[in-house]
């Protein structure tokens, strides 16, 4: 959902007179909120007069304007202030009995990875850094090889690594120990410590953990999930139960009150996506009961930009990006995905990426399924990645075509969780199970019954692989730009253990066959297009699979 407040972001030329800016301004009847912060002539401005879609009059008038750079409206995506449901509703509802039993057994079966720095309990598990253990010796690996590159790159150690996403308790045991301090910077923020959360009213606040207020929002739902039967759940939520009957209309109540279990428990699980991606980029257990990131020692700089129910607007995004550079981000991850493409944002990351060529920013592809990349892994020197499963498969999920740069394990759990990306979960708070009593059972994409671990799939799990691979490179040569780093991920990536399934190669050869004989291809936007022709496995997997180790030894 796409909310237009009454709010442009303004970029003026360099050089733009206060004088010439405020006559501007009253020209367009509009007046300046307050600059954005980490930009240069950035303002947030609100119209006096329009509302709703007259503000794209407005941007659009602003845009022929002498002084003018640009003027974008402030899109906000999703609505923050309260927990709205939907209706896409689960007819299933996964639940694990006995998942420590269980969790045993597994892990009996599978061998450990030898040899390494960063041995934890649940390291066989993580396919993605090694896929050995649950392929075998005799089937090909379509992993990272992140652990063989660990004794190499000293994990990378002294590398920052900025999350950009959604709730990040980095209070987790397993990030606790590897996160960014940042209140030694001059220009600090009132009570900044450990990252920024953007996503907040007015300026922000410090701290991107569940707040109290966000708790009490989501945390009756939750209970209810668990206290609740099936029939009590049905009349809790009469209104929802509705709208999935008439969709389902043999469901039993049953089904229609643990359907709505599951939708609200992915929904609030969902909420802690941030928590997921950095543990991907950089987890460490302390105690080597957990798991560890692609890049252990590195350190994660936690930067909130969604609210909760995934609403997000394009300020919180353009001063998060500018926020990363100034606290000395090596990496910034964007897991994000189906956001607006916005000039002010595309313009800022330039800026950014001009202003530090040694930054690398690496953003998930999306998961649209479609030929395509989407915004703003689109933008040029943004590196976008593509997601693959553990079969070696492009994820059924992940888009493709021009545009992709490489790929990596992103995960596909529509068969069986195992198949996913075990990470960090962020529903093992205390305060969000008070009054709950806590269940025997793992549920939805839990590997615990309590959250602390969970195991998904997504190209946003695939994008903060390869940031852990880009942070060991720069443990080992913290020298090298942007242009190099990208250069050798790309040399070194394959398509060693890739399979392209039966549907691509027919999705290939239609998009062949369009290039000879549609005489309206050329009309089709740029970004779509490859300009020459490609092979199929380059339309699906970029320049291929990386190689984590590879690129370790090519920059040592």
């Amino acid at each position: 959902m796409i909310v237009l407040p009454n709010e442009i972001v303004i970029s003026f030329a360099p050089g733009t007179s206060e004088t010439q800016k405020q006559q501007v301004l009253n020209e367009q009847n509009l007046e300046i909120i307050r600059p954005l912060r980490f930009s240069q002539n950035r303002y947030v401005a609100r119209s006096k007069s329009a509302s709703g879609t007259e503000i794209l009059t407005v941007a659009n008038q602003l845009n022929q304007v002498s002084g003018i750079q640009s003027a974008t409206p402030n899109f906000i995506q999703a609505i923050p202030d309260k927990f709205v449901p939907q209706t896409n509703l689960i007819n299933s509802s996964r639940e694990t009995l006995n998942p420590e039993r269980l969790l045993q057994q597994r892990l009996a079966r599978l061998p450990k990875p030898k040899d390494t720095p960063f041995s934890t309990a649940l390291l066989p598990l993580l396919w993605h850094l090694d896929s050995t253990p649950k392929r075998g010796q005799l089937l090909p690996r379509n992993d990272i090889g992140a652990i063989a590159s660990w004794q190499a790159s000293q994990g990378g150690e002294g590398v920052v690594v900025a999350v950009i996403d959604s709730l990040i308790q980095w209070d987790h045991k397993d990030l606790a120990n590897n996160i960014y301090t940042t209140d030694h910077y001059p220009d600090k923020l009132p009570g900044e410590v450990n990252g920024w959360d953007f996503s907040s009213s007015g300026q922000g606040d410090p701290d991107t953990r569940l707040s109290l207020n966000e708790r009490d929002i989501i945390q009756p739902h939750f209970r209810d999930t668990f206290e609740l039967s099936c029939q009590e759940m049905v009349e809790e939520y009469k209104n929802i139960a509705f709208l999935f009957a008439q969709n389902n209309p043999d469901a039993s109540a049953c089904e229609r009150g643990n359907s709505i279990k599951q939708y609200f428990r992915s929904q609030i699980i969902s909420e802690f996506h941030g928590t997921w991606v950095s543990g991907v980029v950089a987890a460490h257990s302390p105690d080597q009961s957990g798991i560890v990131g692609v890049a252990p020692q590195a350190k994660i700089l936690p930067i909130r930009v969604f609210g909760l129910n995934g609403a997000i607007d394009s300020i919180s995004l353009i001063e998060a990006i500018g926020y990363a550079a100034a606290r000395d981000a090596d990496v910034i991850n964007l897991s994000l995905g189906r956001l607006m493409p916005h000039q002010e944002l595309n313009e800022q990351i330039l800026s950014v990426l001009e202003a530090n060529p040694q930054l690398v920013i690496v953003a998930s592809a999306g998961n649209e399924n479609r030929s395509g990349i989407s915004f703003p892994a689109a933008i040029p020197q943004v590196l976008s990645v593509g997601a693959t499963n553990m079969q070696g498969e492009r994820s059924f999920y992940s888009n493709y075509g021009k545009g992709l740069d490489v790929v990596a394990p992103g995960g596909d759990i529509s068969r069986s969780l195992s198949g996913g990306i075990l990470t960090t979960g962020g529903t093992g708070l205390s305060s969000l199970w008070q009054g709950i009593t806590k269940p025997d059972y793992a549920w939805g994409y839990t590997l615990d019954p309590l959250g602390n671990y969970v195991q998904v799939q997504g190209t946003s799990f695939a994008a903060p692989a390869v940031s852990g691979v880009v942070a060991l490179m720069k443990g080992v040569n913290n020298t090298l730009n942007r242009e190099r780093i990208i250069e050798v991920l790309e040399e070194t990536a394959s398509y060693q253990g890739l399979t392209l399934t039966e549907t691509e190669q027919d999705l290939y050869q239609s998009y062949q066959q369009a290039r000879l004989t549609d005489e309206k291809l050329e009309e089709r936007p740029e970004f779509l297009v490859f300009p020459e022709p490609t092979s199929a496995e380059n339309y699906f997997f970029g320049l291929g699979l990386v190689n984590a180790e590879a690129a370790i030894q090519a920059v040592q």
